[in-house]
Parts: structure tokens; sequence; C-alpha cells
């Protein structure tokens, strides 16, 4: 069974197992006593994301999965135990789980199960198209444009926000009738006490960075783009038609940090996603 943890976990204290409602006991005790297997020699990667090794596609009674190995980083990797990956992983399951509860697109959480000092968070897997892809595939520029900048708008008028929002950690799937883009990398999200216009700025202007990479220009992505996402974001957040001033503002502020951070990729020879 997974063992239960006692953490501060936004302002609650949190006793029980991290699984969702209906799991059978048993089902989750088999996976957990499976998942050290997922990591080794047999891993079977994620097809839209073959390089990391911390992501894993598990076949289970509950069919695919997504399996993420979580490890305590920094500091942290040099305490004692299971805690702090533990901690980590809760809170994205949480988090995850309070989007969905919001009507908000993710995939599912489904579990957080101990594998030694590492913690795992079990989700299901979402079988889409990463935003460049789903246009490589036929997908039109305005209609992809409109889905990210009222489902961007929808995450951060709920309250939340996510650290690191690049065109990687998106997907683009269609439902009822128009394009969903489902938030995947849970790790990142978060929901602040308070959700300030720099967070909201911050995030904006990491997506635009996506937005001027060679996945994207291969893709079709023109120079407009951005500015058309940034106003249908403004006029999707406030109810109302974007001021030019608003607009203006907000694109210089997110250009200002996403220039600055794609010199610091390129400095580290890191590519631009």
């Amino acid at each position: 069974m997974v063992r239960a943890a006692r953490n501060r976990l936004d302002g609650a204290t949190m006793t029980r197992p991290f699984t969702a409602p209906g799991l059978e006991p048993e089902l989750v005790h088999s996976l957990a006593q499976q998942c050290a297997q997922w990591f080794g020699p047999a891993r079977v990667p994620l097809p839209r994301a073959p390089g990391k090794g911390e992501l894993a596609l598990v076949e289970s009674a509950l069919g695919l999965l997504v399996a993420k190995r979580m490890r305590p980083r920094g500091w942290r990797a040099r305490l004692p135990g299971p805690t702090p990956a533990l901690r980590r992983a809760a809170r994205a399951f949480a988090q995850a789980r309070a989007l969905a509860a919001a009507g908000l697109a993710t995939p599912e959480a489904l579990a957080v199960l101990p594998l030694g000092r590492a913690s795992v968070l079990l989700t299901r897997y979402v079988d889409a198209p990463h935003p460049w892809e789903h246009l490589g595939a036929g997908g039109t520029s305005a209609e992809l444009v409109a889905a990210l900048a009222r489902d961007l708008a929808r995450l951060h008028a709920a309250g939340f926000r996510h650290r690191d929002l690049k065109a990687s950690n998106l997907l683009v799937r269609r439902a009822r009738g128009g394009l969903e883009i489902v938030c995947t990398d849970l790790d990142g999200l978060a929901r602040p006490a308070v959700l300030t216009e720099r967070t909201r700025l911050r995030d904006l202007a990491r997506l635009s960075m996506s937005f001027e990479s060679a996945a994207a220009r291969a893709a079709g992505v023109r120079a407009g783009a951005w500015p058309e996402l940034a106003r249908r974001y403004l006029e999707a957040l406030r109810g109302t038609a974007s001021e030019a001033r608003e607009l203006a503002r907000l694109l210089a502020r997110t250009r200002r940090w996403r220039e600055r951070a794609i010199r610091a990729h390129l400095a580290r020879g890191d590519s631009v996603r």
C-alpha cells in the first residue's frame, strides 16, 4: 500500500495516501510493487519525450499510464528519507486534481507511489500532439492561437499558473467541436495565494519563447502569431476588447523576459523550446 504521509500542502495537512477516489487498494499496491521495473532496462519511453528518462509509459489494468519519477533536488537531495520527493509528487498530484476539478484539461492524476528516496506520480496517458506537431499535421495557426489564448486565460482566471509553460508541456486535442489545450508536466503547476500580474506575464513570456523556436518556425508559425495570442488572451481574461496600451505593455514586458531567457539558453548551449 502507498504509505500515508503527513505534509503541509496548500495550507492543509494531508494524512492519507495520495490516490484518486475509486482506485482499488489492491491495484494501487500492485502498481507500487511494479514501479521499480518501469525505470529499469525495460523502460518504455514516452512517444513524444523519448529522451526523458524520468518518464515511462506503463501498460496497466487502467489502460496506458505515464509514470514520472521525482527525486529530491538541490539541497533537499542531502536530506534523509523520501519526504522531499514525496512532498514534490504529492503537491503535483493535488494541483492536478484541483485543476481538473476547476474544469481545466490535464492528465488525470491517479496515485503517488514510493520508490526508494524517489516518488512516482502516476497519470493517465493522453495521446495528443504538441502544438507544433498539431500544425504539422494540418492544424491551422489561427485556431491553435485562439485555443491557447482562451485556455491560458482560463488557467489564470482560476488562480493557477504553470512555471514551465512551453510548447513541449502542452498537448492539443479536439473536444466538443473545438481545440482543447492539455497542460502536462504537473510538477510545474501551482496555485499561489495571489496570482499577480507579474506571475501571469512570466508564464506568458515563457510560452512566447516557444514561439521563437526553430520548431515553431518549421511548423509555419509566423511573427504575428504571438501578438495575436496576447491580444486574445487579454480579451478572454478581461471579457472585453483589449486596450492598445495594455497590449503594448504586455508585449514589451514579455519580449524583454524572452530575450534575456533566449540569450541565457544559447550561452549554455541549450536549444530554445
